[in-house]
This record gives structure tokens, C-alpha cells and sequence, in this order.
């Protein structure tokens, strides 16, 4: 049901946009209703201009995101760097990633090591076959 409803939503989603083109190619206009384009406004900072006309500023306010320090370090040299930061307080934030851990042990000890635990993804409708 939850995908036929999904199927549905995409449907009517279409169908809307169409309505709107043909309400605009047409020019038709209702005494009822109108209808307005609404728009979501993204800022974004132009860091180039900033870092040459406010280079004192830019300094104060630059860095990069976590998903971008992710990306061009490696999780050992951040957890590296972390833990001299830190020191011992980093045990409150280790974390192991299975692949790593699949790669490096073999099946019979690896086991110990993996917790699974399962959760409900939710229902499936099966027809029972006579």
C-alpha cells in the first residue's frame, strides 16, 4: 500500500505541474483563485570576494565542513588528531566501521566482535497460495 500511495503522490504531483503549464501557457485566470509562485531563497557566500576584499574577516569566519574534512583526511588521521586533543576522553567517541573489521578478521572470530540486532523495516502483504 505504502508504495501505491508513493506511485499515487507522483502521480498527482505530475498531474498538478501539468495543470499549472497549461493554466500559464493559456493565460487563464480565475476571479476565485491565483496562482503565485513561491520560492525558497538559499544564501550562500561568495568566499572568494570575501577572502580578497576582507581578508581579516574571511580569517575569523572561515573553515571547512566535517563532511568535506571526512573526505580529505582519512578517519585514522582524524582520530589521530582528535585524540591529541583530547587524550583519553577519545574512548567516549570510538568507533569501528564493520567493513573495516569484516576485512581484517576472519568468520569464526569476527562474530565475537559483531553485534546484530534487528528492527522492524516494517510490513509486507504476501498472497497465500492455495
Amino acid at each position: 500500500m505504502a508504495g501505491s500511495l508513493t506511485d499515487l503522490a507522483k502521480a498527482y504531483k505530475r498531474r498538478f505541474n501539468e495543470t499549472v503549464d497549461e493554466i500559464k501557457a493559456g493565460g487563464l485566470l480565475s476571479e476565485d483563485f491565483v496562482l503565485v509562485l513561491e520560492e525558497n531563497v538559499k544564501k550562500e557566500v561568495n568566499v572568494p570576494l570575501l577572502r580578497k576584499d576582507l581578508p581579516d574577516l574571511f580569517e575569523e569566519v572561515v573553515h571547512i565542513t566535517t563532511s568535506d574534512a571526512a573526505k580529505l583526511l582519512s578517519n585514522r588521521f582524524i582520530y589521530a588528531e582528535a585524540k591529541k586533543l583530547i587524550g583519553d576522553r577519545i574512548k567516549n567517541y570510538d568507533a569501528v566501521n564493520v567493513d573495516d573489521l569484516v576485512a581484517r578478521l576472519p568468520d569464526p572470530e569476527l562474530s565475537t566482535y559483531l553485534k546484530m540486532t534487528k528492527s522492524p523495516k516494517g510490513y509486507v502483504v504476501y498472497e497465500v497460495s492455495s
